[in-house]
């Protein structure tokens, strides 16, 4: 892309220009056209390169893995794949992303894959990998301690959100006086309304934050069998807002 444009400002320069010693002609409607182009290429291309040394100025990202270690640090996939970030109030597409859940951090492959970066966390309001979308949330002491500073999956926006949080650490055992380490992964589901937060285990917890129609919902919970394993909790719990966001 952005050989492009620079070709297009050089293509235009050299038809502006074509011979440094000719004699100045008399400004014309083309010319004064072709001038017009030149500036707005010229423009075009500064702004696009401004944004993206935006994009690829925070600190390179090293990979902390311990070598032989089982599974990865990463949210789904150790492969970047293309999200969209907003980042110091910039809206970029197509960028090929990894999620640290170890860490807490959006990593940033640059392109041709000569190095990782990752984005600074204060300036990134959301970003997305795929069809998920996190957001950063600043941790609020009026606020439960379970919501800290940090990244956030966004499974329902509306008065009462609901949030999940996903964390990785590296878990430490033995095998035949070996060490072995593999990632493990947690996830917690958040509802939050205002500054009240609650950890989502039960329907009652969810019930809790609503302000209305909870006799109604805890209906539809029943009737559409709603369960809250650990399996199936995120699933019931967003089935169970989504409707209760039809009532009137």
């Amino acid at each position: 892309m952005m050989h492009r444009l620079l070709c297009m400002v050089a293509c235009c320069l050299a038809l502006a220009c074509p011979y440094h010693t000719r004699a100045q002609a008399p400004a014309t409607a083309d010319s004064m056209a072709l001038a017009a182009a030149v500036e707005a290429a010229t423009q075009h291309y500064t702004k696009a390169t401004q944004a993206e040394s935006v994009l690829f100025s925070g600190p390179e990202y090293v990979d902390p893995t311990k070598p032989g270690a089982i599974g990865h640090q990463f949210f789904e996939s150790a492969e970047p794949r293309l999200g969209t970030v907003t980042y110091r109030n910039a809206y970029f597409q197509q960028v090929p992303l990894r999620y640290d859940l170890v860490l807490d951090r959006v990593v940033l492959t640059y392109p041709n894959q000569v190095a990782n970066i990752m984005l600074v966390p204060e300036a990134l309001t959301d970003f997305s990998i795929q069809d998920r979308h996190f957001i950063h949330v600043l941790g609020d002491s009026s606020a439960s301690a379970l919501l800290r500073t940090g990244f956030y999956e966004l499974l329902q926006p509306g008065p009462v959100n609901l949030l999940a949080r996903h964390v990785k650490y590296l878990q430490q055992t033995t095998d035949n006086q070996s060490l072995v380490f593999k990632f493990r992964q947690i996830d917690k589901l958040i509802a939050r309304s205002g500054s009240t937060a609650v950890e989502v285990g039960r329907l009652k917890d969810l019930l809790a934050l609503l302000p209305a129609h909870r006799t109604e919902v805890q209906r539809y919970a029943r009737q559409q069998k709603l369960r809250f394993s650990a399996a199936q909790r995120e699933a019931s719990a967003l089935k169970a807002l989504r409707y209760y966001y039809t009532l009137p």
